[in-house]
């Protein structure tokens, strides 16, 4: 995507050249730059406002996926208050969700597949309350713990579905048939803008490809928040987890 449309320049550029080459009139640089910079201004304006909208789509999910590691900070500090058997088994709850996101959902997650392990430790966090595990007298002896611990697993659960809807979310067809429809119009109406020296016409071309490439690439992955190089890593449910070691140790 980078090399690509600069080859696509230099070839467009050698072939327009041989054909305007002492065709080229007084006043055909006046009449084909403004309309080119006309282009370029629309292009450029569409451009910037698909590289802001994936930037921010990349930086939202980043930070969901921060505020559901940091929400189960709390939700494991809260357990404490239970009594032991039941603030044990609450904590080992939480420790097998975050490590069913780190080992197994982050992965399928990046090529679009659920993960059956994330889901289930998710949902055991429900059943703690219908199971025995928070039985009645819990909650009629410790009302304010067991609301925090319920509005915790709440907030938990619903930045994980946002994770989810992000991770398959993508920029729409429409907006990528515009932009690279967009890119080679632009590319090609550098072209007939005719220079006496051909090296700077090439190099000018070549550059001007490159960075349209560079952006659209940048595009790409951003548009692709859990996968590619540039992909969020689980590194805020890996601290989360340190934070999970200091709690036990009294921290």
């Amino acid at each position: 995507m980078v090399l690509g449309p600069a080859v696509f320049a230099v070839v467009g550029v050698m072939g327009s050249r041989k054909i305007l080459h002492g065709k080229v009139v007084e006043g055909h640089n006046d009449v084909c730059v403004p309309i080119f910079l006309n282009a370029g201004v629309l292009f450029a304006v569409l451009l910037g406002f698909m590289v802001v909208a994936v930037w921010e789509s990349y930086d939202a999910a980043k930070d969901n996926a921060a505020t559901e590691a940091a929400a189960l900070v709390p939700l494991y500090r809260s357990t404490e208050a239970l009594p032991k058997e039941t603030g044990d088994k609450m904590r080992e709850l939480t420790r097998n969700y975050a490590e069913a996101v780190i080992h197994d959902e982050w992965a399928k997650q990046a090529v679009g597949q659920p993960s059956s392990e994330a889901r289930h430790a998710a949902g055991m966090f429900f059943k703690a309350f219908g199971d025995g595990t928070i039985d009645s007298q819990i909650k009629k002896d410790y009302p304010f713990i067991c609301t925090e611990i319920m509005h915790s697993i709440n907030e938990v659960t619903t930045d994980r579905n946002k994770r989810g809807i992000q991770a398959s979310e993508s920029v729409p067809v429409i907006m990528w048939f515009a932009i690279l429809g967009g890119a080679m119009v632009i590319i090609s109406m550098s072209f007939v803008i005719y220079m006496e020296r051909p090296l700077p016409h090439f190099l000018m071309a070549a550059l001007m490809a490159s960075l349209i490439g560079t952006l659209l690439y940048a595009c790409m992955l951003l548009g692709h928040p859990f996968k590619g190089p540039i992909a969020i890593q689980p590194e805020a449910f890996e601290k989360t987890m340190h934070v999970f070691d200091d709690v036990d140790r009294g921290n």
